[in-house]
């Protein structure tokens, strides 16, 4: 591992033992259902001006770890990386606030052959992970702590992340590291890590700089461990590494056991699942779970990577039946929101499992196929004037001339209520209808034109 890790007291007063994963992780726990505050009794002599925030102040005042720039884990002898991360309450339930950044991403010095051997794995392969709760206008050291735990990568997560760090270095050996995008992984990301967004780097295989990268487990990946570690309904897709085939991913293995119902119809799905409603809103959810052998609530892999599934109806003679809808828009929300960070983008930059059914000439709904897509950067991009136009039609409480799929090729706003009198109230005071995010029927069918041969 190289450097030993080096602390503020000495081990024998450390109260705990810096080589034991156990006696660590007890340590730990002690933290939790309490601040930093109310854990040392008093807030006098802590000091979160320093780099890294809570983060750093933990290391230092519960662990007595030293500030270090090491490439190996903070505690070395014991192989652990130390990680602190923010949760947020949604509707009572505990969440992650955003990703978790590890470490960065040296372009010119990465390892790109071995795993094992990459900057990732040596400082990473097994976390101590602290979740704390965060609270507007609260200081830090007041967080309370939440969850405590050890996190080893279970096989079949490490294959994926294996699979994702391919994916991130082929682009760098490519000489493409400046088109690296988060979206392009399942649960490590490469995000981008710099004080100011004009800030780059160089890349070993090519003339143009990059911004730079630091790797990262993704927010929804961190959600399916606190439901774990709350003892959450989820469940693998995948129990063992022997269901995948060579050189498989997960998203073929998935692809591969939906092609064995490709025919089936609704009404087959409904008998052979023992489910009530073809018409039920989680209907094709359902069955993604039945085909993948998943019992409980939700697919583990598909929490993990913030995968969503969508349904796509065709009529018998290959017309779209409807547009694609999303949430509906907070109106209060989205005033105070800048397109980087609105709920649109964020939705948008998903990775989507479509699972497409088409009518026969009885009428009978039939799975067609199923894809996974991402939207591509330029037409998300594109989406920006969208987004900007329904702000700005919200703030001037205009309610009446959201963007029509008319006046633009990929998306529009309209009405998603149950009924006329379902209505919500809106900035200005007023009563108002619920609109909605849609993607237009031309721009689905062209996805679809691309992705069904």
């Amino acid at each position: 591992m190289g450097q030993k890790t080096e602390f503020t007291k000495p081990i024998k007063e450390l109260g705990y033992d810096p080589k034991s994963p156990d006696s660590i992780l007890k340590h730990g726990e002690l933290l939790i259902g309490k601040s930093l505050v109310s854990y040392l009794g008093s807030d006098e002599n802590i000091d979160m001006a320093r780099k890294g925030g809570l983060g750093a102040a933990v290391e230092l005042y519960v662990f007595h770890l030293k500030p270090n720039n090491r490439p190996g884990p903070d505690f070395t002898e014991a192989g652990i990386e130390l990680k602190t991360s923010p949760l947020k309450k949604v509707k009572n339930k505990l969440v992650s606030k955003e990703r978790l950044v590890m470490n960065m991403i040296d372009f010119m010095h990465e390892e790109l052959e071995d795993f094992n051997k990459s900057s990732f794995w040596k400082k990473n392969s097994r976390l101590l992970l602290i979740f704390y709760l965060y609270k507007k206008g609260q200081p830090k050291k007041k967080y309370e702590f939440k969850i405590v735990r050890l996190w080893d990568f279970p096989e079949t997560d490490l294959k994926i992340i294996k699979d994702d760090w391919k994916t991130i270095v082929k682009m760098i050996a490519s000489g493409k590291a400046h088109e690296i995008t988060e979206r392009g992984t399942t649960y490590l990301g490469a995000c981008t890590k710099a004080s100011n967004s004009t800030k780059t780097r160089p890349q070993p295989f090519a003339c143009v700089p990059a911004k730079p990268r630091a790797y990262s487990l993704k927010s929804s990946y961190l959600n399916a461990i606190i439901d774990q570690s709350l003892a959450k309904k989820v469940e693998p897709a995948v129990k063992s590494l022997s269901e995948y085939n060579q050189d498989e991913s997960f998203e073929d293995l998935v692809v591969r056991k939906f092609k064995a119902w490709y025919g089936t119809s609704q009404t087959e799905f409904a008998s052979k699942f023992n489910l009530k409603s073809t018409k039920a809103k989680n209907f094709s959810y359902s069955v993604a779970r039945r085909i993948l052998g998943v019992d409980k609530k939700f697919i583990e892999e598909f929490q993990k990577a913030d995968i969503e599934l969508k349904t796509i109806r065709l009529l018998n003679n290959g017309r779209l039946k409807e547009a694609m809808s999303f949430k509906n828009i907070d109106y209060f929300n989205i005033l105070k929101e800048t397109w980087d960070d609105s709920v649109w983008r964020e939705i948008l930059s998903k990775r989507f499992f479509f699972v497409v059914f088409k009518e026969d000439m009885d009428g009978n709904s039939k799975l067609e196929k199923v894809f996974f897509w991402s939207m591509p950067d330029k037409d998300l991009e594109s989406i920006k004037t969208v987004w900007m136009a329904t702000k700005e039609k919200i703030a001037n409480d205009d309610f009446s001339s959201f963007p029509k799929s008319s006046e633009h090729s990929i998306a529009h706003i309209r009405p998603k209520g149950r009924n006329s009198r379902d209505l919500t109230d809106a900035p200005s005071g007023r009563r108002v209808k619920k609109y909605c995010y849609w993607l237009n029927r031309e721009y689905i069918l062209k996805i679809l034109n691309k992705n069904i041969v």
